[in-house]
């Protein structure tokens, strides 16, 4: 029996979803950066933690430990808030803030960035909306050292937001250090297997897209963020991350399509948050897993609710494959 027609039907019979249930994956996230150079890449929510409800000119900060290598330079340094209840009264609105850096004394406010949001999508008096802010920090961390990011409720006219944390990505160029590729996807997906919508439905996908050389990666790690995964529903964490790995709808069935035609991983409930940490992080090595092009990451609900916001996938090179980049 020839099953490649099977696999074919399975994923065309999976993209028939409903296209108005925002619980469902339909803002997938889209990469906003594609490099390639000598250097390495950092991701930390530094001391983040629940900020509870902010009124206005109400403040939340969070510091971060800034460590790159000697003699590397910062070539990428971005800044994700993530917020939820954003509303006014039982109106769901769009936050309204402003934010700062400060390091050795000196604060400087941050240019506004781009805002990612989702809602359930559904007419419910709690149809509040979540989401993520970027802010470019290029210029504005030059070196080593302690750095806070902060941020103060600006709307006058009485709305209210929570942040569940804050992230910071740094990118540093390194002439010491192998070649990296990385691909930096970011945006924002509620998924919540609930209300109708399957754990199949409740997914989102990010494609990472280019050619790769894979007899000379040496490492490859997949970063993936995800506010309120295994917490919100006040259950255990019900989620899976999938690398190179179609879902199916029909478990036997994917199973014996996965081991004939696929090469992918996946795991089960990694994303765990509580009441004060409510934005989780997670990092796995994947090199075993990549295919010499189109790899895809999916992030699934599957009864716990969570946000997807950011899917970066990193390569590190043997130092052949750094000569011959740097060399073409």
């Amino acid at each position: 029996m020839n099953l490649k027609p099977v696999a074919i039907l399975l994923n065309l019979l999976l993209l028939i979803v409903p296209a108005s249930a925002s619980y469902a994956g339909d803002k997938p996230l889209q990469t906003v950066i594609h490099d390639e150079h000598h250097g390495g890449l950092d991701f930390s929510l530094g001391d983040s933690k629940y900020s509870g409800e902010l009124t206005y000119n109400k403040s939340y900060m969070v510091n971060f430990s800034v460590n790159p290598p000697a003699g590397s330079s910062i070539k990428v340094a971005k800044a994700y808030v993530y917020w939820v209840w954003s509303k006014k009264d039982l109106e769901g609105i769009y936050p309204q803030f402003n934010a700062s850096l400060t390091s050795s004394g000196t604060t400087v406010p941050l240019p506004e960035g781009h805002m990612y949001t989702d809602t359930k999508g559904f007419v419910s008096r709690y149809d509040y909306f979540s989401g993520m802010n970027t802010c470019d920090l290029s210029g504005k961390i030059p070196k080593p050292g302690s750095y806070s990011i902060s941020l103060v409720n600006a709307d006058k006219n009485g709305s209210t937001f929570c942040v569940q944390g804050i992230g910071l990505l740094l990118v540093y160029e390194d002439p010491k250090s192998p070649i990296i590729e990385y691909w930096i996807g970011e945006g924002c997906d509620m998924l919540y297997a609930d209300y109708g919508i399957t754990p199949e439905v409740a997914t989102t996908t990010t494609y990472f897209k280019g050619d790769i050389n894979l007899d000379n990666v040496t490492d490859a790690r997949l970063i993936t963020v995800s506010p309120s995964g295994g917490y919100s529903s006040g259950r255990e964490a019900r989620n899976k991350l999938f690398f190179n790995e179609k879902t199916s709808s029909i478990p036997v069935l994917g199973d014996i399509i996965q081991l004939l035609f696929g090469s992918g991983k996946s795991w089960e409930n990694i994303y765990q948050t509580n009441e004060t940490v409510q934005v989780a992080l997670d990092e796995k090595p994947v090199a075993d897993y990549l295919e010499p092009a189109e790899n895809f990451a999916s992030i699934q609900d599957k009864g716990d609710y969570l946000l997807a916001t950011n899917e970066i996938l990193v390569l590190k090179f043997k130092e052949s494959e750094s000569s011959e980049k740097m060399s073409s």
